[in-house]
């Protein structure tokens, strides 16, 4: 089993060297680079850890900032964002980093991430959402991720989308429910493609559309790579630390996922709650 901690602990705009030296401090052996750091340069330093790696969406952050959406009924905002991606997996392939994942994209293109500490979700101006521009968006999708699952395969990157999930916005998004994976089933193999199953999202989406989370687990089991964690209420995406007596435990001792990658995403954590929510973990992982 391989516990990954990210880098997003940090407040938004961190560096990301201070958040390899605080995850070198307190030992940590495997890092998934998060997606809320400032651009650097120069990202050379990264290889004198001594860190497993795997990587998320926005990094390398690039200079002139962009909001990833590959799905972007947006023609300009759409390559951008699929030229990002391969700009990441070649960086991958440079980490030696075992995995690059990214989200599937949305309906319309946010205006910026948000800043409330209460919820992580994007900032989406108001617009009506019809099944016409659902149908364009995952048109778009699949075109993108045959583009960029022949990049990744040249660069022998492993590479996985991200499930999503909102309450509040669900419209806006794709990829949040069971029958959403079918046509990927379909498309792609699980050598093509993996699924980083994000449990905060599935907690939003689960509710909202009412399927059981469990039924959806074992509907997407055979894609699954990495399961991302953290904690939310329900109705926010958190990304706060795992509780103690929380649904997801289930989860993360299934045997069937022994294997997969587990990571710990959190938002605006202290080190102090960092630690003792990995010690957590492992306490609970070993029951």
């Amino acid at each position: 089993m391989s516990l990954f901690v990210s880098t997003t602990f940090l407040r938004d705009n961190s560096s990301l060297i201070t958040a390899l030296d605080i995850l070198k401090s307190i030992n940590v052996k495997s890092v998934e680079i998060g997606s809320n750091h400032i651009f650097e340069k120069n990202l050379n330093y990264i290889k004198k850890y001594n860190f497993n790696y795997i990587v998320h969406n926005y990094f390398p952050v690039p200079k002139k900032p962009i909001v990833v959406n590959i799905s972007s009924l947006d023609e300009n905002i759409r390559k951008l964002s699929i030229e990002h991606v391969k700009k990441s997996i070649i960086f991958c392939n440079n980490l030696n980093a075992r995995l690059y994942t990214f989200h599937p994209g949305f309906v319309i293109d946010p205006i910026k991430a948000s800043s409330n500490k209460n919820s992580y979700d994007f900032i989406w101006e108001s617009k009506k959402i019809n099944k016409n521009l659902i149908n364009k968006t995952k048109l778009h999708f699949f075109n993108s991720l045959d583009k960029i699952i022949k990049f990744a395969k040249r660069y022998n990157v492993n590479i996985a989308i991200e499930t999503e999930g909102s309450y509040y916005k669900s419209e806006l998004l794709i990829m949040q429910k069971p029958e959403e994976y079918e046509e990927i089933f379909t498309k792609y193999s699980n050598n093509d493609l993996g699924i980083n199953l994000n449990i905060g999202h599935l907690n939003l989406s689960s509710k909202f559309y009412k399927f059981d989370k469990f039924e959806f687990i074992d509907y997407i089991k055979k894609y699954i790579v990495a399961i991302e964690l953290s904690h939310n209420n329900g109705f926010e995406d958190q990304h706060l630390p795992l509780k103690s007596n929380a649904w997801y435990w289930k989860l993360i001792q299934d045997k069937r996922f022994r294997k997969i990658i587990k990571i710990l995403e959190f938002r605006n954590t202290n080190v102090k709650k960092l630690v003792s929510n990995i010690q957590l973990f492992y306490q609970k992982y070993k029951k």
